[in-house]
């Protein structure tokens, strides 16, 4: 019995030792204590979740109604009063001071009475929190400088460089491109953004002095001899120890605005205990405060019950009624607890993956068998969803056998562009393949998974959520708000009581009464090693679901069990997913009565999936317009519950590659996705279905094609649309593919801009004429050069000039700065369906070859302002009988072409006749010649070296000696007597190559019109052969932009007395004002003046004369109305009546008095 306990005691002693050797330095960066001043505030509008945070790890806020909404629309509601990160701990201490980490030494002192216990809750939040006895310092978490840019105004977002930190960042100061400018912060390494909408920040708790004050007998120092300010000394609380219980803050926040995912919010914390001790007890976990339909108002003031579904670690709550404010419908908010804290040291399988204490820190030493680190096959298949014929050879501390090697195909130790690189992209997480790759870096193609603290190749250690061996969810409670006052049992500032709540293994379903709900989420407690990191996430999902269904006993949420679904997949992905094109830059101008759109081409040429392997998806454009700031006049498209839930676009064009209709996969409730009808791709839109004077919204969205393939199906994506309002409904914010523009009259006076375009003869037919299409986009007095490519469809050998060739693309260069290429299309690129493809199987040795279409014009995509509208008349050259004639001269002659080898001179020729006999004498030698039928012709029939008093010229190409090339001519001796008698007999007229042999006949000549030889043509004639050619690669045509900032006097004075009042008289309101959703917002009233001059002064008088308003213009030049808002000088609004106005041109002094009316 007694050696039996002395070997329970050794091996206690070993298993408990063996735990408290898992703790080490750590070895991330070395962050200065966190600070008031760095607090930043941000909003996540990545998709339909909108929600307002701060990079202190707290979401949300109360009272404030602009900081949670769902959907982000006009029929959106408040969802979330706040959300707070929840780092519980258990410290124990010694003799006042020191800590006792050893479990068996806890234990023992326990047991003895001889250890004081610490409690501790960190967390940032907006009430109930510990704060130093000035009540200015709140005992939580703060952020950290270093990983923003300190003048921005919000936290690090990715879609926004001026908010990243300048010269790198603290974690990561490779993270620079060539010019030394920041590159994002990814998850997965360099400038890698997976998601739509990512933000980054980092907080500490530092600043906890809770058990560090002079009263204090028990205090605990997690970091002893480190002070606050010693990095950074301009800081709150400078010179105190270092607090709280040493623990790091890593945040993340992930959208997509994929149709599957848009309804759903992503928060990913890594969470590093960077003091000098264990942490035996730890727990981590959320408070969320619920706000379904938004209780400030009344409307869904505590009517919220809550639900909590076990099997999926999902809670949800709902109105009970679904009635929110301003009538609106609440629908139902869910958050699913996706990632827990790890147990790696255990030796058990706490997440039922077959595998025993994976971890994310642990190096790849060697490669093991197939088996090898599985403990329970069928769990490790059923949990990766694998069959046993894909179990591999991997790397040890790959444990779940994803990471993929990539493919050094020659060996060189470098992988190029056209070798998969697989994961093995060393610690930057970019490879070849990407945009901002610039070479290989540590780790890259050394054909082993590589980690180190904070950064990892894919699917390995840090970046992959599987290699923990993870507790999972422990505890779940809904409950009440409760009571502020004390002993504040379950608030931030009463550690104990959270402790008990996050810290214990409860898991509660629901809650039977209604109420102001509350909701906590935690895993613990588990041991968090010095120098160690773990991590939880939760995602933020959002549904309309059946109130029926919802009040019922079983709470079905279909709809938000789909999105819990799709959650889920993206959380197994890494937090990867489907994402949308790279997003267009969108530009607007207003014009008389229209507004024209153009963008960027960088969505259709620059678009690069990592979820797909880094291909370009790029399906198609669409274009919305509303009249509201939240593009509901848009939303028309509803699912199949018919809730809308998609725009309808006012303009679509997608790729010509056969995609198109709606799809069939990765259906939104029952609702495809329509992909365009293979219009082919454009970058304008020209809208003249607008009001001058009204403001019109409009965004612009690339979509890809979706993934068919993947599960399910995902459907497309399509970039997201941001505009952010501040608490007044104006405009703080919006991204580049929106645009917000007022169409108007033109300026009195005003002289549009001109084109000057030149006249230079060309070889090919066609017209190119420019197009001014949007003004404030020109670039006044520069010249462009338009150019042409050819696409060579046959050439022969040995003749230099004989071709058969298309015209497909086009090049324009701007002359004044350097040539400089500014538009481009080819057959790589082009816009719409400019370009067409012939297959020419029918022809043997002729190639396939694209053109320009001939049967209508051709407007290329919108440069600088201007589209070209061309005219390509022909595919290939053909022969022009219409513009073919006597330039000197009128005698009978037949001209003909040949069926098939006129096609390869379709050049200028000139025929001349002369008074010598011998003016040209043939030089062939070979008799090999067709007739226009391309029937061979007898060699007896052909009469060669016969001399002639005429020869033919090729006008477009000069020989070696400067002179224009002439063609050799032979005889078709139709009379079979072996001598030329030109009244009878034909001319074929063809070129010869380089060896004296005939190369094919351009045409054909005879005088068989002639009745005899006084109709026959006389010296000095000239008759000339031409064709309709395709442009030809040395043709050139330039055009030249000239705009006037000049007045024109006379039209100004003339038009003066077009200038009016718009709407006269003014009742109630008009479309020119814009919408407003906030009922505690006033209507701002507007009226429009028209035809003003672009600089004036207007003044509005009473019809007894006093002054009640006067309006400075000093519009662009060209816009010729000013709205006035109603009000008076003193800022009061007016009343109804009858006023007078009277405008004055700054420039001429031109004037004008007019009268309107207002009735209210």
């Amino acid at each position: 019995m007694f050696t039996f306990f002395i070997t329970i005691v050794v091996l206690q002693f070993i298993i408990l030792s063996s735990l408290q050797a898992q703790g080490k330095k750590y070895e991330g960066p070395d962050d200065p204590a966190g600070d008031i001043a760095a607090i930043r505030e941000g909003y996540m509008t990545g998709n339909r979740v909108f929600l307002y945070f701060k990079n202190t790890t707290e979401l949300s806020d109360w009272p404030r109604v602009d900081v949670s909404k769902w959907p982000n629309t006009y029929d959106g509601v408040k969802m979330l009063d706040g959300v707070a990160l929840l780092v519980g701990a258990l410290v124990y201490i010694k003799n006042d001071t020191i800590p006792v980490t050893d479990p068996y030494e806890i234990e023992l002192l326990s047991a003895q009475g001889l250890l004081d216990t610490l409690y501790y809750l960190q967390t940032s939040y907006r009430e109930e929190m510990d704060r130093d006895p000035t009540g200015t310092v709140e005992w939580g978490f703060y952020p950290v400088f270093g990983y923003f840019n300190e003048l921005s105004e919000t936290p690090a977002m990715s879609n926004d460089p001026f908010s990243w930190p300048i010269g790198g960042w603290p974690d990561a100061p490779d993270f620079v491109d060539k010019d030394g400018n920041t590159e994002w912060n990814g998850r997965f390494g360099k400038g890698v953004m997976y998601a739509d909408l990512e933000t980054f920040f980092v907080a500490n708790d530092a600043h906890d002095q809770e058990y560090l004050g002079p009263e204090d007998r028990v205090k605990y120092y997690p970091r002893p001899g480190r002070k606050i300010g010693e990095i950074r000394p301009a800081t709150i609380q400078n010179g105190l120890p270092w607090g709280g219980i040493g623990v790091r803050v890593e945040q993340r926040g992930f959208q997509w605005n994929n149709p599957q995912a848009r309804d759903a919010l992503f928060w990913e914390y890594t969470i590093a205990n960077i003091s000098d001790y264990d942490l035996k007890d730890v727990a981590f976990g959320y408070w969320v405060d619920n706000a379904i339909g938004d209780a400030i108002a009344g409307a869904g003031d505590d009517d919220e019950l809550g639900y909590f579904d076990t099997s999926i670690d999902m809670a949800y709550s709902w109105d009970i009624d679904g009635i929110g404010q301003g009538g609106f419908p609440t629908g139902t908010m869910g958050f699913a607890y996706l990632e827990s804290p790890g147990l790696g040291y255990d030796g058990i399988d706490n997440d039922g993956d077959g595998l025993i204490d994976e971890r994310r820190d642990n190096d790849a030493v060697m490669k093991v068998g197939p088996y090898d680190g599985i403990a329970d096959l069928q769990k490790f298949l059923d949990f990766y969803r694998l069959n046993e014929e894909d179990l591999k050879e991997h790397w040890d501390a790959d444990e779940d056998q994803d990471w993929q090697d990539g493919e050094d195909l020659n060996g060189d130790g470098i992988y190029q562009v056209h070798e998969f690189a697989g994961d093995d992209v060393g610690l930057d997480g970019i490879g070849p393949t990407e945009l901002n790759y610039p070479g290989p870096d540590e780790g890259e193609c050394n054909h082993k998974p590589d980690r180190k603290e904070g950064r990892a190749e894919p699917n390995f250690a840090e970046t992959d959520v599987d290699e923990s061996d993870m507790v999972g969810l422990t505890s779940f409670q809904l409950f009440p708000i409760q009571p502020h006052r004390p002993p504040y049992y379950r608030w931030f500032r009463n550690d104990k009581s959270m402790w008990e709540l996050i810290g214990q293994h409860t898991l509660m379903e629901s809650i039977e009464w209604i109420s102001n709900l509350v909701m906590t989420f935690a895993s613990g407690p588990f041991p968090l090693y010095q120098g160690r990191t773990e991590r939880i996430s939760m995602a933020e999902l959002h549904s309309y679901d059946p109130l029926e269904g919802l009040n019922s006993p079983e709470h079905s949420a279909p709809a938000l069990f789909e999105v819990k679904r799709i959650v889920q997949v993206i959380y197994e992905k890494d937090y990867r997913f489907a994402q949308a094109p790279q997003m267009p830059t969108l530009t607007a101008t207003p014009a008389d009565g229209k507004v024209i759109l153009t963008w960027d081409d960088v969505a259709d040429t620059r678009t690069r999936d990592p979820f797909l392997g880094n291909i370009n998806d790029f399906e198609g454009y669409k274009l919305f317009r509303a009249t509201d700031k939240k593009l509901m006049d848009a939303e028309v498209i509803t699912d199949g519950f018919g809730t809308p839930f998609m725009k309808k676009p006012i303009f679509q064009c997608d790729l010509k590659n056969g995609k198109f209709g709606f799809t069939n996969f990765g259906l939104i409730n029952g609702v495809g996705y329509n992909l365009g009808y293979d219009t082919g791709i454009t970058h304008y839109f020209i809208d003249n279905n607008v009001q001058n004077g009204r403001t019109y919204y409009y965004a612009l969205v690339a979509y890809d094609y979706g993934a068919p393939d993947i599960g399910p199906g995902i459907a497309p994506s399509e970039n997201n649309i941001i505009i952010e309002l501040d608490e007044s409904e104006e405009v703080r914010a919006r991204s580049k593919n929106v645009q917000i523009v007022t169409p108007y009259q033109q300026a009195a006076g005003y002289i549009p801009p001109s084109i000057d375009q030149s006249q230079e003869k060309t070889f090919g037919v066609g017209s190119v004429t420019p197009e001014i299409l949007a003004a404030k986009s020109l670039k006044s007095g520069h010249t462009y050069k338009v150019k042409f490519s050819i696409d060579t469809v046959y050439a022969l050998a040995n003749y230099d000039h004989g071709i058969v060739y298309s015209n497909n693309g086009v090049q324009i260069y701007d002359v004044d700065l350097n040539n400089i290429l500014v538009y481009e299309e080819s057959p790589s690129h082009y816009a719409y369906n400019n370009l067409r493809y012939k297959d020419t199987t029918e022809f043997v040795d002729w190639k396939n070859y694209h053109y320009f279409k001939t049967d209508e014009t051709v407007n290329t995509d919108i440069f600088d302002g201007i589209r070209l509208m061309m005219d390509f008349p022909v595919e290939i050259a053909s022969f022009d009988p219409v513009n073919s004639g006597w330039v000197v001269g009128n005698a009978p002659i037949d001209i003909t072409p040949t069926k098939k080898e006129t096609r390869f001179f379709p050049w200028e020729y000139d025929i001349v006749f002369t008074e010598d006999d011998s003016a040209y004498v043939g030089r062939v030698t070979s008799k090999t010649m067709r007739d226009e039928n391309d029937v061979r012709i007898n060699r007896t029939d052909i009469l060669i070296n016969i001399p002639f008093s005429f020869y033919v010229v090729n006008k477009l190409f000069t020989d070696s000696t400067g002179s224009y090339e002439r063609l050799d001519m032979v005889v078709h001796d139709k009379k079979r007597n072996g001598t030329f008698d030109i009244l009878e007999d034909r001319i074929l007229v063809g070129p010869v190559t380089k060896d004296d042999k005939w190369a094919g006949t351009a045409f054909i000549i005879d005088f068989n019109s002639a009745s005899d030889s006084t109709q026959l043509p006389k010296p000095g004639d000239v008759y000339r052969v031409t064709f309709k050619r395709p442009f030809w690669i040395t043709d050139s045509l330039t055009f030249r932009i000239e705009a006037s900032e000049q007045l024109d006097v006379v039209e100004l004075k003339d038009t003066m007395k077009d200038i009016k009042v718009v709407p006269n008289p003014y009742v109630g309101t008009n479309a020119m004002e814009p919408a407003v959703a906030n009922f505690l917002l006033n209507q701002r009233r507007r009226l429009m003046f028209t035809h003003i001059p672009a600089e004036c002064m207007i003044k509005i008088f009473t019809v007894s004369g006093v002054l009640v308003d006067e309006i400075e213009v000093t519009n662009p030049t060209d816009q010729g109305i000013v709205h006035w808002d109603l009000t008076s000088k003193e800022g009061l609004e007016i009343a109804a009546g009858m006023y007078v106005y009277h405008v004055k041109s700054k420039k001429t002094g031109a004037e004008k008095i007019g009268k309107f009316a207002v009735i209210k």
